[in-house]
């Protein structure tokens, strides 16, 4: 959510996946995109966006 509301385009997150599929394969990456999408979705409810584009940078507390 805070590198979108900075600007990002999009966001890697490597270390995480290779963790998964090493100790769990396909049901591992699964239930981590599950995991981190139902975080996105619920740090964007209590920001008050509701779509990816409404996510803007005054939604972060230190927006240094």
């Amino acid at each position: 959510f805070k590198a979108l509301a900075m600007g990002a385009d999009a966001v890697l997150m490597a270390r995480s996946f290779v963790t998964a599929v090493y100790g769990g394969g396909q049901e591992g990456v699964t239930a981590l995109v599950d995991k981190i999408g139902a975080e996105l979705k619920d740090t964007m409810n209590m920001c008050g966006a509701f779509s990816l584009e409404e996510i803007q940078r005054d939604m972060l507390w230190n927006q240094e």
